[in-house]
């Protein structure tokens, strides 16, 4: 990583990486390179998890992830046919993966907190003829199959097991015989689609990305210096960050543990010292979680043992890796820039006080355009585009989507604004559109406000991202009712509770106004809006004075405003 450097041509202004040959051919597929590390190392102690205690040695997880292979195979499942899984982390998720890798199948995750709505909507898409879920999701997931008409799918639960409804152990009890185990060629080759990956939606509803064998192969990182490490990883196979450490993991002799409950600080300090964890690959939210525990939970941790910690996702500023690092004093930061439709990664470096998201990696070009489609040069800023030798074979039925983003000549366009400094290195500004994050999943304000629209009472509204260090954005709706009425924030907050996804609930409260700061023609100035909404929710106010004056002397900084009085609630 420290000799990594990004090269620059003058005449077509575009920026790229070394060109390397792929460690990977298109004969290649993730589930033979997976048993061939396997059995490679076969007493090496592939994963451990926290709570059950169990721990499953390479050799013991190939001979699992087979008896899942030949389970497929009696089921009559066929290459290319799709298995769900909509479960956290446990520990026969692993082998269910390595399994459907072995076989050909190919794996489509979604996340266990979709509600009904949106399981439809994958498995609209995707059409899983298996599905291992958590019991606790089961009545939603079936409902969601009932929606799709896809009745016939298999349900196995992986945990919390419900009566009637077959079980992961039930499904891995099956004889392999004394005859050596052969993974098939793989029918459409390299190319051949190996995950169907949800982004994390920059819609109401997420897009469902197709993953290549090939693509995923060269995008992973061997790398010796990394064996023996142990790696603390809490993301589940619904987040593309954990599919990719099940493979790694693998591929550089590590010990992958795991959670079985979400993140929490306590968690993560009780793991990191008991097991004297060397590498966590974690969520951006992670760290100011952990900065925002009381000092007491600091001095009995021991984070003397991290060497890397990897945050994906979004990038954080240097102040808080730094403050990290006082309690961790030997661990090193390593950033990274990608988007899941590039299967991973396209630049790296070591985080420092710049700010930067690093260097290109090999095989990555990039141009920076300006909106009317120009190039630009070294230090000025404008939208991002890559070109990479290994990206994502695009949206699964989404045609329209595909075309606004995978672009000719292979192109792809991020919607992210940033430049490069003169000696290479990429800085990150801001998205380009509205969309915002919250909690690591995209949400859009048009999408909130189409619902909170179907409130009687509501005149109008304008959603709005409150910043946060920990949640990115949180969504917050300043509201105007109609003349009369009394609808309550919380009627308004649990109105989108019942009919959104968590990530688009109203964290950030809800702001009545009388009215709302308009451009010359109409628009609603979001800016503006949102520094209302910051300055109500900072000084905590259930009203705010009637008088213009006394309004103007609370908003000095921002034009002239006819909001006449405020009420929040602030929801956490």
């Amino acid at each position: 990583m420290d000799t990594d450097r990004t090269f620059y041509n003058e005449e077509t202004k575009i920026w790229y990486g070394p060109n390397t040959e792929p460690k990977f051919g298109l004969d290649d597929s993730i589930g033979s390179v997976v048993m061939k590390f396997m059995l490679e190392y076969p007493d090496h102690i592939i994963q451990v998890c926290h709570q059950s205690g169990k721990q499953f040695t390479n050799k013991e997880m190939a001979e699992m992830s087979t008896r899942a292979a030949v389970q497929f195979r009696k089921l009559k499942m066929e290459q290319t046919d799709v298995v769900g899984i909509c479960a956290g982390n446990s520990d026969y998720i692993a082998p269910i993966f390595y399994g459907v890798l072995f076989s050909g199948l190919c794996l489509s995750s979604s996340d266990p907190s979709f509600n009904v709505k949106g399981l439809k909507h994958v498995y609209s898409l995707t059409k899983p003829k298996i599905i291992f879920c958590d019991g606790e999701v089961y009545s939603k997931v079936r409902q969601a199959l009932r929606d799709c008409e896809l009745e016939e799918t298999i349900i196995y639960t992986v945990r919390n097991h419900i009566d009637g409804v077959p079980s992961v152990m039930e499904f891995l009890d099956v004889s392999i015989g004394d005859e050596e185990y052969r993974i098939s060629p793989l029918k459409h080759g390299g190319l051949q689609d190996a995950f169907y990956v949800c982004t994390s939606g920059t819609t109401d509803l997420p897009k469902v990305l197709r993953m290549s064998h090939y693509a995923i192969l060269n995008r992973m990182q061997c790398n010796d210096r990394r064996k023996g490490q142990k790696l603390l990883v809490f993301s589940g196979v619904y987040w593309f960050l954990g599919i990719a450490t099940l493979i790694e993991a693998v591929m550089n002799c590590e010990t992958r543990f795991i959670s079985e409950k979400p993140f929490s600080p306590e968690d993560f300090f009780e793991i990191v010292k008991l097991h004297k964890i060397s590498v966590v690959a974690s969520s951006p939210s992670h760290i100011p979680l952990c900065l925002a525990c009381p000092s007491e939970m600091w001095l009995n941790s021991d984070l003397s043992g991290l060497r890397l910690l990897l945050t994906t996702g979004k990038t954080l500023p240097y102040s808080l890796f730094a403050k990290f690092q006082k309690y961790a004093p030997n661990c090193r930061f390593p950033v990274v820039y990608g988007m899941t439709e590039l299967c991973g990664s396209v630049t790296r470096a070591f985080i420092d006080p710049s700010n930067s998201v690093g260097v290109l990696m090999s095989n990555n070009e990039m141009k920076i355009l300006n909106e009317n489609g120009e190039k630009l040069g070294p230090n000025e800023t404008g939208e991002i585009y890559v070109r990479s030798k290994f990206t994502s074979s695009g949206y699964l039925c989404n045609p329209e989507a595909a075309r606004r983003t995978f672009l000719q000549d292979g192109w792809i366009r991020t919607g992210d604004m940033g430049y490069f400094n003169d000696k290479g290195r990429l800085f990150i500004v801001d998205r380009r559109q509205d969309i915002l994050k919250y909690n690591n999943f995209h949400f859009s304000p048009s999408a909130i406000e189409k619902v909170i629209y179907e409130i009687p009472e509501v005149a109008e509204v304008c959603v709005i991202g409150i910043p946060d260090v920990t949640f990115d954005f949180l969504p917050a709706a300043a509201v105007i009712k109609r003349y009369g009425d009394n609808i309550t924030e919380a009627e308004i907050c649990k109105y989108v509770t019942d009919r959104m996804q968590h990530f688009e609930n109203l964290h950030g409260g809800v702001y009545f106004l009388e009215s709302l700061p308009l451009t010359g023609s109409g628009k609603i100035i979001r800016k503006e809006v949102t520094e209302i909404c910051m300055k109500l929710r900072s000084l905590n106010l259930t009203a705010i004075p009637n008088s213009q004056r006394d309004v103007q002397k609370l908003f000095t900084n921002l034009p002239q405003q006819r909001s006449l009085s405020v009420r929040s609630t602030q929801i956490r």
